[in-house]
């Protein structure tokens, strides 16, 4: 299947950001204006590092960047302006307040289940925790609606915690590690600049469900509470509606027009090759075979749990992204799509 894609100029980008600014400025009760990104290519061998970044992050080390975070803009709070929850509280999934309906990133430990729930990680995006004593950070960007798990281990072998910097690349979050103030892409893993620059987060194994197929299933779980140290509405989505729609707050660079910008993909490496699948076009109870590198992968589907096996039944982690994110980072990646 050929790929069209649609020029989209960065100067309705600026335009769109500036729009969005009073609905960021919801979720920190405090105004901020977005600043545009920065006029330089990053194709040419020669880009500037965004002001925003670079006062917000003075002990990054800026001589090593990926060249992409020319293109960073402000999405509007500030560096922590968004706050990570650090020290996160959990009750039973019985006592959760809201509708079954919610959705919920689900890790399975030896030891534990957890649940953190999108109707807290809307307003906080990151939840710096441990799964079975190991340190993990649980991301949710919903401006991509990218859900994804790390490892919180840096490549040298410390652990670390990840704040919200405030700064987006193609509509999605960028983070940044306490220990070393290196920036990364939320979505990817992927180190933007830094001590780190240019390594990669390990994914940590989740699904996605919903609150009450977790009460159903796992009913030992515990979930985050509301008790997050800070005041906001759990009841209120401040993004209503936005992924009902075509529109975005911060218009990314291109648009691929394969699939509705908004459709959620379930995304996994293989070696180098990305690849990603229409999530709600796996069946569930169904297992389907593809190859990706020469290698025979399997993705098995039941009960709205996903797994994905490598050719030895090794289990590859994945993480879920709207189709338009996905698809502006992975120009080389490949889709895997069961009805064709």
């Amino acid at each position: 299947m050929s790929k069209r894609t649609t020029a989209i100029t960065l100067a309705i980008a600026v335009a769109a950001a500036v729009a969005a600014a009073i609905t960021f400025a919801v979720l920190t009760n405090s105004p901020s204006t977005p600043e545009s990104s920065p006029a330089a290519d990053p194709t040419s061998g020669a880009f500037e590092i965004p002001g925003f970044l670079r006062q917000s992050f003075p002990n990054t080390d800026w001589e090593r960047a990926d060249p992409a975070i020319s293109l960073a803009l402000n999405g509007g709070p500030p560096k922590d302006g968004i706050p990570a929850i650090d020290e996160p509280q959990f009750e039973p999934i019985s006592s959760f307040a809201h509708p079954d309906a919610v959705q919920a990133i689900l890790v399975r430990g030896d030891s534990e289940t957890k649940a953190y729930p999108y109707n807290i990680l809307v307003w906080h995006e990151i939840v710096n925790d441990t799964i079975d004593g190991s340190p993990i950070s649980v991301t949710f960007c919903p401006l991509c609606g990218s859900a994804a798990v790390f490892d919180s281990v840096l490549p040298g072998g410390d652990s670390t915690t990840f704040g919200v910097s405030g700064g987006l690349l193609e509509s999605n979050m960028i983070m940044f590690d306490r220990r070393t103030e290196t920036l990364w892409q939320q979505s990817t893993g992927k180190a933007l600049a830094g001590e780190f620059f240019p390594h990669q987060l390990e994914l940590h194994s989740f699904q996605l469900l919903s609150v009450g197929e977790i009460k159903n299933r796992y009913p030992e779980t515990m979930i985050v509470s509301e008790d997050t140290g800070h005041s906001r509405d759990y009841a209120n989505n401040p993004y209503a509606g936005y992924d009902e729609d075509d529109a975005f707050y911060f218009v990314p660079s291109r648009i691929d027009d394969r699939y509705p910008s908004k459709d959620i993909f379930v995304a996994f490496s293989v070696g180098k090759t990305s690849v990603a699948a229409p999530w709600l076009l796996l069946e569930d109870g169904q297992s389907y075979e593809t190859t990706v590198d020469g290698q025979a992968i399997s993705l098995e589907k039941a009960g709205g749990e996903l797994h994905i096996l490598g050719p030895d039944g090794h289990e590859i982690p994945f993480y879920f992204e709207m189709w338009f994110s996905w698809a502006v980072q992975n120009d080389d990646g490949r889709v895997f799509d069961p009805t064709q």
